[in-house]
């Protein structure tokens, strides 16, 4: 009795074999038709798949656009976008190359009337609880006193 493998006969590895040889009929198929077309689709092809890909905001929308409309609408956005970007960032490096200085005084001596002004007491000490207390007596009279002008 034999315990030996036949390799050859196994249903996996003639499976495995076959889907290589596929691959490399399909990687061979791929390669000719590769060469088989022109530098000029090609590069269309190149300059799609990088715009899909990009992550510049407006290019995967051009580059995945369906139809010629879509296309010329994405570039248009994207163009006006630019140039738009371009005028605002030349003002601002003119203007901040200029090193300007703008210097504004005014000045008013018209009398302005003062607003009313409301003082809330959040002195958690009353007067009534201070005035029994001979210290604290002592205290509030030398600062009426200081605040009169008497001292």
């Amino acid at each position: 009795m034999s315990n030996t493998f036949n390799l050859a006969k196994d249903h996996d590895v003639q499976q495995a074999i076959a889907d290589a040889e596929k691959e490399k009929e399909q990687k061979k198929h791929d390669e000719e038709e590769q060469r088989n077309k022109t530098r000029w689709r090609r590069s269309k092809e190149t300059m799609r798949e990088w715009g899909a890909l990009s992550s510049c905001h407006g290019v995967p929308h051009i580059a995945e656009a369906s139809s010629h409309l879509a296309l010329l609408i994405w570039t248009l956005i994207l163009v006006a976008s630019f140039v738009t970007f371009a005028i605002l960032f030349s003002d601002t490096l003119i203007q901040y190359l200029k090193y300007g200085k703008l210097v504004v005084l005014q000045m008013d001596y018209t009398e302005i009337e003062f607003p009313s002004v409301t003082i809330c007491n959040i002195n958690p000490y009353k007067y009534s609880s201070i005035s029994g207390n001979p210290e604290l007596e002592a205290l509030t009279e030398i600062y009426n006193n200081v605040a009169t002008g008497q001292a």
